[in-house]
């Protein structure tokens, strides 16, 4: 399948890519900054979502396109990230309309739910279902897209999944991040990590799933990414929320993925247990 990535060059992106996406399709990665370091089976364009004709010679022949590119977080000046993250998701799904590209996996994010700003979880672990109530420019974004992802399904009939990334990292190459978390790290992600491995194969089982036209679906691993067990993290973070396990354990996850499973087929295997951690409780990585 010839795949568009935008945002390639990202965290999320180059990992993708590097995780067996340009093995089994012909990939397109798109990025307003260049690669450091490229894959002699994958394209290389450069560009931005804002730029249409530089985005629409991208998009040419795409059968999927995986939307990954955006400003992450609410970084100033915050009109500039919400225009490049809505108005540039529109231009995405509009070309892969005009171009009848037939897949669109769009990634949203944990953050629209508010988590660790101006919201707490009610229940845990949180499912799709839970109310999304961020009014940050960053979350408040993320759930307009999610609109713009159903409205594109229903009108053109663009298929379009949508996923909300709790944090994303890599167990097998260097990555920039302290984990697993300890204290009040990770709240706004609900002390949730999805690992890139299990990412990958998250959209794989996406791509396959053709009986469904529009979803959004949360993407985390099967268990907690926080150093303590979730039992203690609860009673300290999270004590007024209702809890809906049907068995608490010391890994359970904050986040649920059984509509993933039910529905995607698809299990996260990635896990931070059992990896060599530091003195300080930090995962050791694999040095490249």
């Amino acid at each position: 399948m010839r795949i568009l990535v935008t945002g390639s060059s990202g965290r999320v992106g180059r990992n993708l890519v590097q995780d067996g996406l340009a093995q089994r399709h012909q990939v397109v990665a798109y990025d307003e900054a260049p690669p450091k370091e490229k894959l002699a089976m994958v394209k290389y364009l450069q560009g931005s979502i804002l730029d249409r004709q530089d985005l629409s010679v991208a998009m040419e022949g795409a059968e999927a396109v995986i939307h990954l590119a955006g400003i992450p977080y609410d970084i100033p000046p915050l009109h500039h990230t919400f225009n490049v993250n809505v108005q540039g998701t529109y231009n995405a799904l509009e070309l892969a309309v005009e171009h009848g590209a037939k897949h669109f996996l769009h990634m949203s994010s944990i953050m629209a739910y508010g988590f660790g700003r101006n919201a707490a979880p009610r229940y845990l672990p949180v499912d799709e279902e839970h109310p999304a109530l961020s009014v940050d420019t960053y979350g408040m974004g993320k759930r307009l897209t999610e609109t713009l992802c159903k409205s594109f399904t229903e009108k053109y009939g663009l298929r379009t999944l949508c996923f909300r990334l709790t944090h994303f990292t890599s167990f097998s190459r260097p990555y920039p991040d302290s984990f697993p978390y300890q204290q009040r790290e990770g709240i706004e992600a609900l002390h949730q990590y999805i690992e890139s491995r299990d990412f990958a194969a998250l959209m794989e089982a996406s791509l396959a799933a053709l009986e469904i036209a529009h979803d959004v679906f949360l993407a985390t691993a099967a268990d907690s990414g926080h150093l303590r067990p979730t039992p203690e993290v609860i009673q300290q973070q999270h004590a007024d929320a209702e809890l809906r396990y049907s068995k608490l354990q010391d890994d359970s996850p904050f986040i649920s993925m059984e509509k993933s499973q039910r529905l995607l087929g698809f299990v996260p295997r990635q896990s931070w247990r059992g990896l060599k951690l530091d003195g300080e409780g930090r995962l050791i990585r694999d040095a490249g």
